[in-house]
């Protein structure tokens, strides 16, 4: 467990950061984080403009219905997914919740893993202020950044009138916590850090001949995609692995390179998908035609805020692996495309724009089916 002082701004560790980030701009939190061997969330908290609210994330979650638009940005290593909608329809569970809004905030929470609350409110550039409550994990990682926009005197005073209640709450609830043990200094004043998991590189698991069967037979008889989760989960299988055991003709390696052919693809074709993007805690959804894509280095960027509200940066040339995937459902057959990284961690799923109920669009099949035959993995 790593202790963080709640009292005490780390400044050394913040001026650790500014230097880096003077050599490199985009050096963001993420990166600039791990670059020092620390947790995101203990970077933040050493910035002068953070203060901690605690770990009540679901009252402030339901406090967004009431804010109209913000921006919501949820990342993993290899992708930033950035959307402008309302937060609607808000169900929030003990360990999983939803904020249903297709073409909108689309996002699937997993409660169990929203630990901590940072309030970040950078005003060093006063043409170009910047607030923002972000959600960590136990171990300190990023989950969510939400980013107060359209700003006003009153929407920015209901924000920090948020922030300010949550702070109390906190306080006040580990001040009795702490007098049941006669100690308020040593632990209202401080949060306590899981270590952080180091990525371990990709197995394959190959599975016995009676799983294969299992897993072979099970997936040509699923009826709804959600069914696969639980099918992996019976046989202890990363989805990676699945891929390279599914029936035939049911999933394909492709070239890292289809990424960006397929987004060049339906941009051309006006072919609207849905773009997944998540971590351990949260997955955001986008569903919309795509504009305007633009590669900076190893970044592909899809740049729609004009458009559609959403911006996606991806570093597809680090995909260790990319699939194009079928699966049965009641509705017809469902194809996505998924890429993974290194530690054969899912980054991002595409799928053709599809409502429940509704089969599949044909030019996405065309497209998907072109991209199998054009950009098929060579081993």
């Amino acid at each position: 467990m790593t202790t963080i002082s709640l009292t005490t701004k780390n400044s050394d560790l913040w001026q650790h950061y500014q230097d880096k980030k003077a050599q490199d701009r985009m050096l963001f939190p993420t990166e600039g984080a791990r670059a020092l061997g620390v947790s995101e969330l203990e970077l933040m908290l050493a910035a002068p403009f953070s203060d901690y609210m605690g770990s009540d994330c679901k009252v402030v979650l339901k406090q967004f219905e009431s804010f109209g638009r913000l921006e919501s940005i949820v990342r993993n290593d290899l992708a930033v997914h950035e959307k402008l909608g309302e937060y609607k329809n808000l169900k929030l569970g003990d360990k999983v919740g939803i904020a249903l809004n297709v073409g909108g905030l689309d996002l699937r929470f997993f409660m169990s893993q929203w630990h901590h609350m940072l309030a970040v409110s950078d005003t060093s550039n006063p043409d170009k202020p910047s607030y923002s409550i972000q959600f960590y994990d136990g171990s300190g990682n990023s989950i969510n950044k939400v980013y107060l926009r359209d700003i006003t005197e009153e929407r920015l005073a209901r924000w920090n009138t948020v922030i300010e209640q949550q702070k109390q709450a906190w306080q006040k609830s580990q001040n009795r916590q702490s007098s049941e043990v006669q100690s308020v200094a040593s632990t209202a004043n401080t949060i306590e850090l899981k270590p952080l998991i180091e990525k371990k590189s990709w197995q394959y698991k190959a599975l016995n001949d009676e799983d294969l069967n299992t897993l072979q037979s099970e997936w040509q008889n699923i009826t709804d995609v959600h069914q696969f989760h639980f099918l992996l989960e019976k046989l202890d299988i990363d989805r990676a692995s699945s891929f390279r055991q599914a029936p035939e003709g049911m999933a394909c390696e492709l070239e890292v390179s289809a990424v960006e052919t397929l987004l060049e693809q339906v941009r051309d074709n006006g072919c609207p998908i849905m773009i997944f993007v998540g971590n351990t805690g949260v997955v955001q959804i986008q569903t919309g035609q795509v504009f305007k894509l633009k590669r900076m280095g190893d970044w592909i960027n899809i740049l729609d805020k004009e458009d559609t509200d959403f911006t996606l940066h991806l570093k597809d040339r680090e995909l260790a692996q990319v699939w194009c995937v079928k699966r049965p459902t009641k509705d017809g057959v469902v194809t996505c495309i998924e890429g993974f990284d290194a530690s054969g961690t899912s980054v991002l799923t595409i799928f053709g724009q599809r409502l429940e109920g509704q089969p599949e669009l044909r030019e996405w099949q065309v497209t998907t089916d072109e991209l199998m035959q054009t950009c098929k993995y060579a081993a």
